[in-house]
């Protein structure tokens, strides 16, 4: 009797081991799909997140192209903007390469603070002083005459030198000393042939 109790025990505690078990089992079971489940929304937020990066690399990219339409359009104004004007003497004057305006206040600048004293001085002066009659013979009477009255400090100091006076030129020391030379009415007349051009 003493036998068949230690024997029931001992099949009756391995039976209630086996129910922890079979127990325990579902509960990891449970354990491992919260897991995989958790790991998965864990992969699409990577997902979405990844997504939404990339979406917002588009939208940069857009942006960029956007800004570069806008730089290009800005370019395009300012070539149309740089002002091809009708008459070809003021496109000559104001816009064509090396536009004679810019040389043309350079030389009056130049003029007024006694720049134009030597023969390389006198050569650019000279060459501007052809350009603009060249360019005033060309033009409508109006025009011609405006760029004649820009011309005519650049005509006297052209007068002056080719008079060979020792006063002015002093061919040894290949310099020039030019008298007091006005260039105010010059730049006026360039400011008024300016807005004859442009309008």
């Amino acid at each position: 009797m003493k036998k068949f109790s230690v024997v029931a025990l001992a099949m009756t505690a391995t039976l209630a081991l086996g129910a922890c078990s079979a127990e325990d089992e579902p509960e990891e079971a449970t354990t491992s799909e919260a897991s995989a489940d958790e790991g998965t929304e864990e992969t699409t937020d990577e997902a979405a997140e990844t997504g939404d990066m990339g979406g917002a690399t588009d939208d940069a990219a857009a942006e960029t192209g956007d800004a570069a339409a806008e730089t290009g359009d800005a370019a395009g104004e300012t070539e149309a903007a740089g002002g091809e004007f009708s008459e070809p003497a003021c496109n000559e004057f104001f816009t064509e390469g090396g536009p004679l305006a810019d040389r043309a206040e350079a030389a009056r600048s130049a003029l007024d603070a006694g720049e134009v004293a030597d023969t390389v001085a006198y050569s650019e002066l000279m060459l501007l002083k052809s350009r603009l009659d060249t360019t005033a013979e060309e033009a409508p009477e109006d025009i011609s005459a405006l760029i004649t009255t820009v011309n005519a400090p650049f005509a006297e100091v052209v007068d002056l030198v080719n008079e060979g006076s020792e006063d002015v030129v002093d061919a040894e020391a290949g310099t020039i000393t030019l008298p007091e030379i006005d260039t105010q009415a010059s730049a006026d007349a360039q400011a008024e042939l300016e807005t004859a051009c442009a309008g």
